[in-house]
């Protein structure tokens, strides 16, 4: 007995030697490539350029950029609309794919962009919305008045459906696997105690949904912040003022060598990014509970 209880300590010992040994590589590279550079960053933010401590100053001249001001104003507004909306259709998309019959082809098409090059995607909707593009050559071939799509007030509208139309498909696949993990006897129970069809969706797929949603909510953010390639290749470092965002302002920082402002802004937006996320999840965990021991 003693043998056996020594050798299952051993095997476990050596399990756990094997798992840090996989594991090693990538904490290695996550100290060397996010937390040392984080670390070095909170430095830079509270030096000035000769490295003396000069305590808020950077973040003052930050929050008081012009520049920066309205980068927040248009990422915040961006986000809203962007992430809003990849939630929505793609659920929606989901429910009536569940609903109808099933190909799985249809996955396929929604997924294609995600794999196509950012310059690709660019490329092709500047044929679409130029002045002298597709959609503009039909309406002057029509004798109607041509339309200046990326004019400022319209611009905000082309950059949120190129978002839309590469990243819709991602959260569609998400919420069509999440509708089959539901069990169907849950829904078989409200129909049969006269549940509406609203009554079903917001306590049982609601429900259900709300990890997915909380997933599609996050990577949804984190995509927002990667739509600054297709714009930065559509209107380059300086846009119009509807369409310059965060990004925007870091990489023109980045492009003048102004390290200690360019920290600030980091540790700015790591600090606002992780409290929203933990926000939400607090949230998110709560609604969960709450609405399993009501669907109960």
């Amino acid at each position: 007995m003693r043998w056996k209880m020594g050798s299952k300590k051993t095997s476990n010992s050596s399990n756990n030697r094997i798992f840090f040994c996989f594991l090693l590589p990538g904490l290695l590279g996550l100290l060397l490539w996010y937390f040392i550079p984080y670390v070095l960053s909170v430095i830079y933010s509270f030096t000035d350029t000769s490295g003396e401590f000069s305590g808020l100053t950077n973040y003052e001249a930050v929050v008081k950029s012009t520049s920066f001001r309205t980068a927040v104003e248009n990422t915040v507004a961006f986000m809203l609309l962007s992430v809003s909306l990849n939630l929505l259709i793609p659920m929606g998309l989901a429910l009536l794919y569940r609903q109808s019959q099933k190909h799985s082809f249809l996955l396929l098409a929604f997924l294609l962009p995600l794999v196509i090059p950012s310059g690709a995607v660019v490329y092709f909707w500047r044929i679409i919305f130029s002045d002298f593009g597709v959609i503009n050559k039909l309406l002057y071939s029509a004798k109607l008045e041509t339309i200046h799509f990326f004019a400022e007030k319209s611009v905000l509208w082309v950059v949120l459906l190129i978002f839309l139309m590469k990243n819709v498909g991602f959260n569609m696949v998400l919420f069509v696997t999440a509708l089959g993990q539901i069990p169907h006897e849950i829904y078989e129970l409200a129909e049969v105690e006269g549940g509406s069809r609203f009554f079903i969706f917001r306590k049982v797929t609601l429900v259900y949904l709300l990890p997915t949603i909380f997933v599609g909510l996050l990577m949804s953010i984190i995509n927002s912040f990667k739509s600054f390639r297709e714009i930065y290749l559509l209107f380059g470092s300086y846009p119009s003022p509807r369409v310059y965002m965060l990004q925007h302002y870091i990489n023109n920082l980045f492009a003048a060598a102004d390290l200690q402002k360019l920290s600030a802004v980091s540790i700015l937006i790591s600090v606002c990014v992780v409290t929203l996320i933990s926000f939400l999840y607090i949230i998110q965990q709560n609604k969960y509970s709450a609405g399993k021991v009501g669907s109960k």
